[in-house]
């Protein structure tokens, strides 16, 4: 294995992407980058169901990129999946595939934590400390974040990509004014709802961190212009589109044959972008999502920290439905010593943990099934930062810190196996009864082993001989669970 390699794989609408690095000097040198032009979303139906020739072809590169993984550790590597992935109703199909091709989790991110990470990765890429608003259009989803140094203000992830937008407003590949100008309409309308937010800023510098803007600099530069694009340039080059009649006819100097299919779409929502955010100039710009992921391994981050966009959406959920902050600090501190001898991993840590600080939201609802009203309250909210899987871990624990077991809920996500979210299930569980309120200090008396079948739970007699009701509720625990059991 190759300790110092680590491996960022992107999921995207349109292509697939590898970034290989080599950790060197605490600096990170790149290695290899390898995309596949996979269009995802194009296999979507209007039912938002992925179509298996598109699935095919997902899995076809997967296994190209599995090649350069065999020597990585697997804590090294991380694999996200973005819009249409998000959108497929049955995505789940092609990620458990996807997943035993490469042997890694495929992570379905959230359009505000691909936004964040988009930002990281531009963030990291360049030394400016000006605040700035990046650009990153999608197959089937816009990214746009406003920031500046490593901090983003403004992050909201678009229902619209270049994929999408090609084959839903120019139809038939048919490259007319009318079509366009539908296009930028519609396209605008998406925008319309956070508009403002943008322009209450003021930015010194607009970077765009996708293929679309790329291949528009490469036409503009090979044409003579400078890299600089403006609207001008862009209502020029609509014109030179516009002109060619189709997709199958389009041609321009310097525009690559792979982005041709896509490329009326991307200047579409281009121009729509320089006209409602009254940007002046754009330039294209190195690092994006995969920078970002890449920069997330090395600093070790994938854990929840008081900065992550994670922990504070568990704060603010906690101040919404009131939860006892100290006692739930309390049960997650428990809830994670309980489990990390047990050869979980960071994130299944990390979602424990989140699960222990929002155990209790049900409780504003009612108390008797304060677990099952805290599992739907989560399950309808929107939870910036986490992952659709790792979401479905929250609901699933939540819904399980206490009485009879849920296995519905359990059904229902894919983020770790079967065994694995039952034993991090007793973790909650355990800490929950342990924990009392404020009463975590019995845990010094209390040792819990990891067997095949369980975990044991080993009560010291001075302790069983002064809290008969501890003893009563592991009892308890024990008829209701069963993989606890009592020493």
């Amino acid at each position: 294995m190759h300790d110092d390699f680590y491996a960022a794989i992107d999921l995207g609408s349109n292509s697939f992407h590898m970034l290989l690095v080599q950790q060197v000097a605490g600096s990170p040198r790149i290695i290899s980058k390898v995309k596949r032009k996979v269009r995802l979303a194009s296999g979507l139906d209007h039912d938002s169901n992925l179509s298996l020739e598109a699935m095919e072809r997902g899995w076809q590169c997967l296994e190209l990129f599995a090649e350069r993984l065999a020597h990585i550790p697997k804590e090294n590597i991380r694999v996200v999946s973005t819009a249409t992935l998000r959108l497929a109703k049955n995505s789940e199909i092609f990620c458990e595939k996807g997943q035993q091709i490469l042997g890694q989790r495929i992570d379905v991110i959230s359009g505000e934590q691909e936004a964040a990470l988009i930002y990281h990765g531009m963030a990291v890429s360049s030394n400016s400390a000006d605040k700035r608003l990046i650009i990153d259009i999608g197959g089937a989803s816009t990214e746009l974040i406003l920031g500046q140094g490593l901090s983003p203000i403004v992050l909201n992830s678009l229902n619209m990509g270049c994929v999408t937008w090609i084959e839903r407003y120019f139809s038939g590949g048919l490259l007319t004014q009318a079509n366009f100008e539908v296009a930028i309409e519609q396209a605008a309308q998406v925008l319309a709802s956070v508009k403002q937010d943008y322009l209450n800023h003021q930015w010194q510098l607009t970077l765009g961190a996708s293929g679309s803007v790329q291949a528009v600099q490469e036409v503009l530069i090979a044409q003579g212009e400078t890299e600089q694009v403006t609207l001008a340039k862009l209502e020029a080059l609509m014109v030179q589109v516009i002109a060619c009649g189709s997709v199958d006819k389009l041609a321009l100097v310097g525009l690559q044959p792979e982005r041709a299919p896509v490329f009326a779409s991307g200047v579409a929502i281009l121009i729509m972008l320089f006209r409602n955010l009254s940007i002046e100039t754009m330039v294209a710009s190195g690092g994006a999502l995969r920078e970002g992921l890449i920069a997330q391994l090395l600093s070790g981050s994938d854990a929840l920290t008081e900065h992550d966009v994670t922990a504070r959406t568990c704060q603010h959920l906690q101040q919404r439905f009131q939860v006892d902050t100290l006692h739930a600090q309390n049960v997650a501190e428990l809830a994670v010593n309980i489990a990390t001898p047990f050869g979980f991993d960071t994130i299944e840590l990390a979602m424990l943990s989140c699960a222990a600080q929002l155990h209790e939201v049900g409780l504003s609802v009612e108390f008797l099934q304060g677990q099952r009203h805290g599992a739907y309250l989560l399950a309808n909210l929107v939870m910036p930062g986490f992952t659709t899987e790792q979401k479905k871990l929250v609901v699933a624990l939540v819904g399980n810190y206490k009485n009879p077991l849920n296995s519905g809920l359990l059904e229902q996500q894919a983020c770790c196996n079967a065994e694995r979210v039952h034993d991090l299930i007793s973790c909650l569980r355990l800490a929950v009864i342990i924990s009392g309120r404020y009463q975590g200090q019995r845990a010094e008396q209390i040792v819990i082993s990891k067997q095949v079948n369980g975990l044991v739970v080993n009560v010291k007699k001075s302790l069983a001989a002064t809290a008969p009701l501890l003893l009563a509720e592991l009892t308890t625990e024990v008829e209701l669970n069963p993989r606890v059991f009592l020493a």
